[in-house]
């Protein structure tokens, strides 16, 4: 089923009244990288939504048309080598939006399961296009499972959430009054710190820190046969927010802070983590809406800082020291606003990116700055305070395609009263059993199990 055989609108009517919409804009440096990591693997990302209630294909494909026209109310593109992007153009007949729905009658985490493993590993196409991909997947008569693939370099996942909860706005016959999102601005347009004078010089020592502390930080080496691969995995078992909330509060700190922790002591009693490499690197993205003006609400356009933690591996001390060595130096971070300077960074990476030929990104890009994990926490109850209340809303989680730079992400979903652990792994750096395990240690961490596992 697609988009097509839905009644029709005309898109132009849904243009955002931004004049802006349709320009370049310039790319930030996350949004750089990722399109240069893309050289080597697709860089996508998926939310997966159960739903629940009076759903329907043909009502489903509505609520995503009339989402897209909100959101994103006309296909966009990107020049590389310009470093530039934009959306709302027209140029000739418009490519049609994949809505795929299918239906099973039992086991539908292995009909999801297959579709992300697909869907992350497939690139979406150059030039003018749509950077999404739908699917519903048919449960029962009021159980369904909506899986959006998004191209990353385009979207955060808070807009994505943001077009899913408009999709659910539509299932549920709201209307969406308010005001089109449109497309983020620059990001050195919205955050004033970086238009700091003494920015520049901050930038230089940031890198070189990043590049000292990288070279002695360990990365998963290539050991497993076969094609490479991103491997989806969840714990089927929820966690408890109540528990959750209260391990953190036993010691003092936030929940972040405690999954942070977690993936570095569930990385450290691996037995692959072996050399002179014994520094752990995990980056964790920051969301620098809230430090714009005015405010970015939730756009299409990557509007994301992020910061590297690379703690030494932990060898025999207690969980609740790690955990604070993390909180404190996660605090110190944010409250001299390093965090800013990684869209810089990132920056500065590209330019080098450019001047080396592709064998050598491919060979030397991964350890110059290795990032063992991404490690991505969001509470979801308030942005979906409205869906979860009706019941529309059963369950949401997150899945990140992790590029060549770093071996594995893992995301913490909060979601009603319980939330989930879900990864993504490159298949020839990691087992599934490996992963596994690695669930299961982060998420015993996060309910309370610091002594010795």
């Amino acid at each position: 089923m697609s988009l097509a055989e839905l009644p029709a609108m005309d898109r132009a009517q849904a243009v955002c009244a931004d004049a802006s919409l349709g320009e370049w804009r310039p790319l930030n440096g996350l949004q750089r990288m990722m399109l240069r990591w893309e050289q080597f693997c697709p860089l996508n990302a998926a939310h997966v939504l159960t739903l629940s209630g009076s759903v329907t294909a043909l009502s489903l494909g509505e609520a995503v048309r009339v989402a897209l026209g909100r959101h994103f109310p006309l296909p966009a593109e990107v020049c590389v080598a310009g470093n530039r992007m934009r959306c709302g153009i027209r140029m000739g007949q418009v490519p049609e939006v994949e809505l795929t729905v299918t239906s099973v009658l039992r086991q539908p985490e292995s009909a999801i399961s297959s579709v992300l493993d697909r869907e992350l590993n497939r690139y979406f196409p150059s030039g003018l296009h749509w950077p999404f991909r739908f699917h519903a997947i048919c449960e029962s008569e009021d159980r369904w499972h909506f899986v959006v693939i998004y191209r990353h370099a385009f979207m955060d996942s808070r807009g994505v959430s943001a077009l899913c909860r408009s999709v659910l706005r539509v299932l549920r016959g709201d209307e969406l009054t308010e005001p089109a999102p449109g497309f983020a601005p620059d990001l050195s347009a919205i955050v004033p710190a970086f238009a700091d004078s003494a920015a520049a010089w901050h930038s230089l020592v940031s890198v070189a820190r990043e590049v000292f502390h990288g070279l002695g930080s360990w990365r998963a080496s290539q050991r497993l046969s076969g094609q490479d691969r991103c491997v989806t995995g969840v714990d089927h078992e929820s966690l408890s927010v109540a528990c959750v909330l209260q391990s953190a509060r036993s010691l003092g700190v936030t929940v972040q802070d405690l999954l942070l922790a977690a993936m570095h002591d569930s990385l450290s009693a691996m037995s692959l983590v072996t050399g002179w490499r014994q520094r752990i690197g995990l980056y964790t993205p920051v969301d620098l809406r809230q430090e714009t003006v005015p405010p970015v609400p939730e756009a299409s356009g990557q509007v994301l800082g992020g910061y590297t933690l690379r703690l030494p591996r932990s060898r025999g001390a207690s969980f609740a020291d790690l955990v604070q060595r993390v909180s404190s130096e996660s605090r110190e971070i944010k409250r001299t606003g390093n965090y800013r300077l990684y869209e810089r960074h990132l920056s500065f990476m590209t330019a080098v990116w450019d001047r080396l030929s592709q064998r050598a990104n491919r060979l030397a890009g991964p350890f110059l700055a290795p990032v063992a994990a991404l490690a991505s926490n969001v509470n979801l109850n308030q942005f979906f305070e409205a869906e979860l209340h009706s019941g529309l809303l059963l369950d949401y989680s997150r899945y990140t395609g992790t590029g060549i730079m770093t071996s594995m992400m893992v995301g913490l979903t909060t979601c009603g009263t319980s939330c989930r652990i879900s990864t993504t792994h490159h298949s020839t750096l990691f087992s599934e059993s490996e992963i596994r395990e690695l669930r299961r240690r982060v998420c015993r961490r996060l309910l309370g199990e610091f002594q010795r596992l």
